[in-house]
């Protein structure tokens, strides 16, 4: 079962036997007892007598808007900085924010809930948790709730996740439930001052990624503050469950909420970001009517799309409400929500990409992109007289105080200023196809609108200013989401050596060596061999594999699965073969592992070169040459690949050691930062950390050099944007640089031998033999077009009606010229022009031209032709 079947068959078998599933009896010795609410039939737990829970949508909304229901109004960082100091008491420690970009982690893109921090390792038990009891200010990103921002009051894009995580083996017991849930309780009536009957607890199910438990969310007066999970099962293959061995506590809790709820505000982001809300007021000249805004709040918790299937209906009992028109009450509510989405988009923006992510077409950048787009379309859409890099450097400034890292913003700007140039270049090619589709009376359906924005980019906005009867779902970005990401099923390769033991990896243990001894595990196939011990390094990382010699006969390839190396022979080993002797090409061997270490140097010097957010995405290792893929907004100049170049080469000229050792994930983590996940995700508690000392330090399985003088000259060959965000670059090291080089110096050498000029002339004569080609060029077109002009004048005068071009033509941009200036003799004629590989009929009736668009389509044979025939022949 998928998590949603697993919720869905476990709640009701939690709400029979709550008994057993939730911590009933530290909520009844703090005074709780238990109710089932008669709008959504949940159970929940309160100190009074109720009949609904404290959903806004059975509770009646938000109520604390304008109260004061803590001890004091809490600042944003001041109700971190007071959960620290309360849950401290009873030991936990406070960590880090782990970066958005979840490179640890192959199952996401970017962190969404503080327990991804320690997924998959920490919580399955494979590895030990930074602490048995941690906290942290988790930044998360969740992109489904685009729809809501600046509407619920409590939805944003990015947020932090306050984590309370406790993790317990059978060695280690901590705290569980009741301990848990005590805790909470503690500080959300001592340290936040929240009275106790104010507080309602409400049972719910958590399942992901296989497990489930029973949770607890926490509200009041119509808000939920939080939600403790006690991850406390698993799903087994058959479809069973069983106990976890390591259970969880995984308490998440917007701290967006906690200040909010504190300050009574209409709405959650005036408590976020007070400056930077402030600072988008005084340039838009718009701040929102306060009295309007504490009279609509109470009902803005029930507007939410992910909860109703009706908006409509909805919108109209929240208009009736208050007395207003619905749509004088959704213009102001749209226009109110236009500076809060700014808000948010921007600050989740400055986070995301300062931590490696770009906006892009592709993957998590794509939802990079449609935030960054909705402000400037917003922003087009009211006539906000606001400059988007403005609002970000407000949030360096108020966000930057607490995640001082934000200040060192990077090229933030830069690619800002990349983006908005094809955000301009986007819009102005989506009016041209809104103004054909609107011509061409198609119809702007809903799947139309969410079709045209998720594959060119149209945003509903441009299409509604020229045709305003068109309907916007409330739900749009939510439909954008779910017809972008298709899931896709992980393909499983069948596992030959399955049972198998494990191959020694003598390639770590002896890399100087090549020759070696070893007996034969099993024959897969007559060329496929396992044996017990190999120095072959088999395919992985990006680096190919060794080739040599078994017994005498070529390794053509070598590749692992689950531990066990399997050697592909060339013709296979005698029947009965025990032993064998191996010999691994050493030359081979040399030139990998020179391009594998180039390949880190080269990493350093990009990220040296155009700034940290750099990263590897991709690379290969062959023994001709190296490629590596790195993360960039735009296409590299010249002048930056020889930048590249020369820092690479200083690095190598150094003679830097490079070391390898093995370390624990916690601790390599520790000492060197999630930069060691370059390549990805690295499975394992145990990591192979390559270090180029003072340079470069990344989790790698690859065979190095030990010194970066043992690379030799590093030659840059070229660059590609091969996607969005995307960069290639191409070099070579050792020998293969140094052919690289006397290549392209030959070439020079017989430019300038055939031209007679030297090699410091060979641009300037390019260029004086390109101009007069291009004047030669540009005179035999006039040439062809003017006789072609007077041939077709010539046949008309003699009545002819099909002409046959003896021209040396090959496009009808010169045929079309010609005939573009002879609208006079062609005027009520039908004529067609034949050529060796075009076929053109022309005439002024307009039936005519539509036959003959028909009757040429195959003329020639040419499809290519005859699609432009036709074009030109309707138009």
């Amino acid at each position: 079962m998928d998590d949603k079947q697993i919720k869905k068959m476990m709640k009701p078998e939690f709400a029979k036997n709550y008994e057993k599933y939730y911590p009933v009896k530290t909520l009844t010795s703090l005074g709780y007892s238990r109710h089932v609410c008669k709008h959504c039939g949940r159970g929940f737990w309160s100190q009074d007598e109720r009949d609904f829970c404290e959903e806004a949508e059975c509770s009646g909304g938000y109520r604390f808007i304008g109260e004061q229901l803590t001890k004091k109004p809490f600042g944003y960082k001041e109700a971190w900085d007071v959960y620290v100091k309360t849950f401290e008491e009873w030991g936990y420690v406070p960590l880090e924010r782990y970066p958005t970009v979840c490179r640890w982690y192959e199952d996401l893109y970017f962190v969404a809930a503080g327990i991804n921090d320690f997924q998959p390792y920490v919580v399955s038990g494979e590895i030990e948790p930074p602490a048995r009891a941690v906290l942290e200010p988790q930044f998360c990103l969740r992109f489904n709730d685009i729809d809501n921002v600046g509407i619920t009051g409590r939805h944003y894009t990015g947020f932090i996740m306050v984590g309370q995580h406790v993790f317990n083996s059978p060695e280690h017991f901590v705290y569980f439930k009741e301990e848990g849930i005590a805790q909470i309780h503690h500080f959300l009536t001592q340290g936040l001052g929240i009275p106790a009957h104010e507080i309602v607890f409400h049972e719910d199910v958590w399942a992901g990624g296989g497990n489930f438990g029973p949770s607890i969310e926490y509200f009041s007066r119509g808000l939920e503050l939080g939600n403790q999970v006690y991850m406390q099962f698993e799903q087994l293959p058959d479809g069973s469950f069983r106990e976890l061995r390591t259970k969880v506590i995984d308490m998440g809790a917007g701290l967006e909420r906690w200040a909010w709820f504190s300050q009574g505000k209409p709405m959650s982001y005036d408590a976020t970001f007070p400056r930077t809300m402030e600072f988008i007021y005084e340039k838009t000249g718009y701040r929102p009517d306060q009295e309007f805004l504490a009279k609509f709040a109470r009902y803005a918790g029930i507007l939410n799309v992910d909860d109703i299937e009706d908006m409509g209906s909805v919108w109209n009992d929240v208009a009736r409400q208050m007395g207003m028109d619905i749509n004088e009450l959704k213009n102001i509510v749209y226009k109110n929500r236009a500076l809060y989405a700014i808000a948010d988009h921007t600050r989740s923006l400055l986070v995301a990409i300062h931590d490696g992510a770009l906006p892009s077409n592709v993957g998590g950048g794509y939802n990079l992109r449609n935030l960054l787009r909705r402000c400037w379309t917003l922003i087009d859409q009211y006539g906000f007289d606001l400059d988007l890099n403005d609002v970000f450097r407000s949030h360096i400034d108020e966000f930057g105080s607490w995640y001082t890292e934000l200040r060192d913003y990077g090229s933030l700007f830069d690619i800002l200023e990349v983006e908005r140039k094809r955000y301009e270049e986007s819009k102005r090619k989506s009016r041209d196809i809104i103004k054909r589709m609107v011509k061409s009376k198609e119809e702007f359906t809903p799947e139309k609108l969410v079709e045209l924005y998720d594959s060119q980019g149209i945003s509903p906005e441009l299409i509604k200013e020229a045709k305003p009867d068109v309907h916007i779902p409330e739900d749009f970005y939510v439909k954008v989401q779910a017809r972008h990401e298709s899931k896709q099923a992980r393909k499983i390769e069948a596992n030959e050596a399955q049972g198998l033991p494990k191959t020694r990896a003598l390639y770590y243990e002896r890399p100087q060596e090549f020759e070696f001894d070893a007996e034969v595990v099993k024959m897969l196939s007559p060329v496929k061999v396992v044996l017990d011990q190999t120095l072959f390094y088999p395919l992985g990382g990006g680096q190919a594999s060794d080739t040599g010699l078994i017994n005498g006969i070529p390794v053509k390839d070598v590749y692992k699965q689950d531990g066990v190396i399997v050697h592909v022979l060339e013709s296979a080993l005698p029947e009965g073969t025990k032993t064998v002797r191996c010999l691994v090409d050493k030359a081979r061997r040399r030139i990998l592992a020179a391009h594998h270490s180039a390949t880190h140097i080269v990493n350093y010097a990009a990220r040296k070169v155009l700034g940290d957010h750099v990263w590897q995405a991709g690379a290969e290792k062959t023994p001709d040459k190296a490629r590596l893929d790195i993360t960039h907004y735009e296409s590299l100049t010249f002048e930056q690949l020889q930048e590249i170049e020369r820092v690479a080469n200083d690095i190598v000229m150094q003679h830097i050691p490079i070391t390898v050792r093995e370390m624990s994930r916690s601790e390599a983590e520790r000492e060197y930062s999630m930069r060691i996940y370059q390549g990805g995700a690295v499975p394992g508690k145990v990591l192979r950390i390559v270090n180029v000392h003072g340079f470069d330090v990344e989790a790698c399985g690859g065979i190095h050099v030990d010194n970066t003088s043992k690379v030799g000259f590093i030659k840059m060959m070229s660059s590609e944007r091969i996607q969005d965000g995307v960069v290639r670059l191409e070099f070579k090291a050792l020998e293969n640089s140094l052919k690289e080089i006397q290549h392209q110096e030959s070439i020079l050498k017989e430019v300038s031998d055939l031209w007679g000029v030297g090699y410091d002339d060979i641009p300037k004569t390019a260029s004086r033999f390109f101009n007069e080609w291009k004047e030669l060029s540009k005179k035999n077109k006039e040439l062809e077009t003017e006789f072609a002009k007077r041939l077709v004048e010539t046949s008309i005068k003699c009545g002819d009606t099909v002409i046959e071009l003896d021209l040396p033509v090959s496009d009808f941009g010169t045929l079309m010229k010609a005939v573009g200036s002879m609208k006079k003799e062609f005027k009520g004629k039908t004529v067609i022009l034949k050529g060796d590989n075009f076929a053109y009929g022309y005439s002024d009736n307009i039936d005519v031209k539509e036959k003959l668009g028909e009757s040429f389509m195959n003329v020639d044979g040419s499809e290519h032709e005859a699609r432009a025939f036709k074009a030109k022949a309707k138009a």
